[in-house]
């Protein structure tokens, strides 16, 4: 079996991606987005790790190979929900020098369609498994 199959080496990329990329954002927007250019080509490794995580989860989940889920995804929305709640809210009070970037929200947008999608999958699969 190869490594890239195995869901934790995507939990493992997803964890130092979502702290990479949030930790990237706040610096990017304390520093006036001076490095917006590097946040399309980060969002987009980022969102594409995370699709690869989640879509080996719920593969696992309805072939009846997923454990108990230890690592819920309430916890990668609430972190991007803080951050991005906090930076909006320094845009309020610091002024226009300060704006979070639309591509910081675009992946923020998407990561809450990952995790809207991977509930109504689990809900689906509970009641597939309910009916048996």
């Amino acid at each position: 079996m190869s490594v890239f199959k195995d869901e934790k080496i995507w939990r493992v990329l997803t964890n130092i991606w979502t702290y990479v990329f949030l930790m990237f954002i706040c610096a990017n927007f304390f520093l006036h987005n001076r490095f917006e250019r590097l946040i399309g080509p980060m969002s987009i490794i980022y969102i594409g790790i995370l699709g690869l995580y989640v879509g080996t989860k719920e593969f696992d989940r309805w072939y009846d190979m997923h454990a108990e889920d230890r690592h819920p995804g309430e916890l990668f929305v609430a972190a991007w929900t803080v951050i991005i709640l906090i930076l909006m809210g320094f845009t309020f009070i610091l002024g226009d020098a300060y704006e979070v970037s639309s591509e910081a929200v675009a992946a923020y947008i998407m990561v809450l369609s990952v995790f809207a999608l991977t509930q109504k999958s689990k809900a689906l699969h509970k009641r597939k498994h309910q009916k048996k």
